[in-house]
């Protein structure tokens, strides 16, 4: 059941680094997901960036991520800078073995939009960079928040362990390091085999209170009486 697969899903923060899936394995897992989710107008505007084991570059990225975070909080937000400590949510970067960098991408349309869109002369905007950079950017993370939950579930289902991060820098010019990227991700996903998991640094009694909203906090059904 989808329940159970879901069910077994955990944030990591350290990956196995003997336990590693094999390219095969991991384009096996995107080949699969990529027919099972939908896109308007088969667009699909992203690109999904698929970085393979390298430690370095890992770390790297790790430290650009925290490094945000830090900027964020200390620059932006003003807090103590003598109470830093580092984010075990975000420690998952440091040793992933596969790591997405979601982005936005410039989609021309297929043969049957580009026919359609020319007999109703509208614009196709979906290739034009600064609308799939700016104007496009909410309902383009929706398509990519539905492909990395396919990911997800077809990676549980074998075994293996994923993590997101959202945390790292908003400014293109921060990634030059990362010549393959035209736009500013949307959202990184880590792939390996979980050694340690975020739940495991709570202090007893700590996960009691790190608990999701009610569900009628979230869901509003306006027409119930």
């Amino acid at each position: 059941m989808i329940k159970n697969i879901f069910n077994k899903r955990k944030h990591v923060s350290i990956y196995d680094e003997e336990i590693v899936p094999t390219e095969a394995e991991i384009k096996e897992i995107l080949k699969t997901a990529y027919p099972l989710v939908t896109s308007k107008q088969k667009a699909f505007p992203y690109q999904v960036n698929v970085l393979g084991p390298n430690k370095q570059r890992s770390i790297e990225l790790w430290n650009l991520c925290e490094g945000n975070k830090i900027d964020t909080d200390i620059k932006e937000f003003g807090l103590d800078q003598s109470k830093y400590s580092p984010n075990e949510g975000l420690f998952h970067i440091y040793n992933a073995p596969y790591t997405l960098i979601i982005t936005p991408r410039e989609a021309p349309p297929n043969e049957y939009h580009k026919e359609k869109f020319a007999k109703s002369n509208s614009k196709w905007e979906l290739h034009d960079r600064n609308f799939v950079n700016t104007h496009n950017r909410e309902s383009g993370a929706i398509e990519i928040g539905m492909i990395a939950k396919v990911i997800t579930g077809l990676l549980l289902e074998k075994g293996w362990d994923t993590s997101y991060n959202v945390c790292f820098p908003k400014d293109l010019l921060k990634w030059k390091d990362y010549t393959f990227l035209k736009f500013v991700p949307t959202l990184i996903q880590t792939i390996g085999k979980g050694k340690k998991y975020k739940y495991e640094y709570k202090e007893p009694g700590e996960s009691e209170k790190d608990i999701a909203p009610p569900f009628d906090d979230i869901f509003k059904f306006i027409d119930n009486n």
